[in-house]
Formats: structure tokens, C-alpha cells, sequence
């Protein structure tokens, strides 16, 4: 894949000042193993909760239609800001082991205030807004092709466990508004074409993918 633009739409930034904050609030909190399917929400009576994540492969969803927003990467904290209205009925959903802390966000300020650790705070801000400005900007091009092509390459950079385990098409379904028959539509004809490798619906490789379609 030597698409430049479509690898640095789909390269998720990770930011330094995160992992600085997860030191600074590593001696502060408890972590948990989490198994597979376990969910967590931005909101539990009334609070907001800031998750700190050591490792795992986790997405968030919205509850209303189970729709997957984004997949994040590890190790990361979410739930830091008040970027998200409290009736979002966003949560995080493990795909594998997971290992999370779990404090409120207001608890989360409170370290950082006594840390003075703002800076890093702006920091791992600036990194959540950049993300959030790839991700619309996959999610809102402008056809439909170019909509299924992000996908592709996202799926392909998923750990090796989640590729083994998920059709193409669920992955794209899950995580787009488009309809099933357009969807396997032209995934049958870029492997006709051999643009990909799928076997059982298993994304096995991109040897190339066109600009248009």
C-alpha cells in the first residue's frame, strides 16, 4: 500500500504527552484485566469516567445502534474531557483482554492540578482532536468507493487477532452507513480484480488499491 494520503488519513496519531499522563496517574489507580465483550461508559450515574488503558484492542460504539466510531490505540486515556454531551450513550468495548483503570474524570483533574500537569493535559487534547478530524474526514468522503477503500486499510492494520476473526464486510458494516449488497458488491470486485486477497471474508491483503472506482 503506497497511497501516502490514504496512509496518513488512516495512521492514528499517538502523542507523548499521553503516555506521560498514564505514568503520572499509574501510582494513583488500580488496574483491571477486562475480558472480551466487557463494556465500559463515558457516563455512570451522572459521573463522567476517564479510562486508563495499558493495553488491549478496544472500540467505542454508540449504544442507540451499536454503530463503532473508532477503534483506539494502546496505551491511551479517554474520557479526560467534557468534549462528549452526557446523553451520547457512547462506551468502550473490549475486542480482546484488556487492561483499564478506572477513576472519574473529575478524580483524573485532580491528580493532574496537583501535578501542575496541564501542558500534558493540552497535549493529549490536541492528539484526541486530531484523530477526531481523520476519522470525519474517512467517514464523510466523498463516494462510496472511497468510503469502503479507508476501511480496507484500517482493517488491515488491526492486530493480526481481530482480522482472523471478523469478515471484511462486518468490519466495513459496523463502522459505515452503507447497505450490505453494496458493500459485498465491491468487495467481490476488487478480489475479482485482485486488488485484495480475501479467504472466508477474511481481509488476508491489499495488494493495491485503485483512487477511483
Amino acid at each position: 500500500m503506497k497511497d501516502s494520503s490514504l496512509q496518513g488519513l488512516t495512521t492514528v496519531i499517538q502523542s507523548q504527552a499521553t503516555f506521560d499522563l498514564i505514568d503520572l496517574f499509574s501510582p494513583h489507580v488500580t488496574f483491571e484485566k477486562m475480558p472480551p465483550q466487557r463494556r465500559l461508559y463515558y457516563f455512570v450515574d451522572g459521573e463522567r469516567m476517564c479510562y486508563i488503558i495499558r493495553s488491549g484492542v478496544i472500540k467505542v460504539r454508540r449504544d442507540v445502534d451499536e454503530f463503532v466510531m473508532a477503534s483506539l490505540p494502546t496505551p491511551n486515556l479517554t474520557g479526560m474531557t467534557n468534549m462528549l454531551p452526557d446523553d451520547a450513550g457512547l462506551f468502550l468495548e473490549m475486542q480482546t483482554e484488556a487492561e483499564i483503570a478506572i477513576i472519574t474524570t473529575a478524580e483524573a483533574h485532580q491528580i493532574i492540578a496537583e501535578a501542575d500537569a496541564w501542558e500534558l493535559l493540552a497535549g493529549h487534547i490536541a492528539k484526541v482532536s486530531a484523530n477526531l478530524l481523520k476519522n470525519n474526514i474517512i467517514m464523510t468522503a466523498p463516494t462510496t468507493y472511497e468510503v469502503v477503500r479507508f476501511q480496507l486499510v484500517m482493517l488491515l492494520r488491526e492486530p493480526e487477532s481481530i482480522r482472523n476473526s471478523v469478515s471484511a464486510a462486518k468490519y466495513i458494516l459496523e463502522r459505515t452507513r452503507l447497505s450490505r449488497s453494496t458493500v459485498m458488491k465491491i468487495l467481490a470486485q476488487l478480489k475479482q480484480g485482485g486488488y485484495i486477497q480475501l479467504d472466508d471474508g477474511l481481509l488476508t491483503a491489499v495488494n493495491h488499491l485503485p483512487a477511483k472506482y
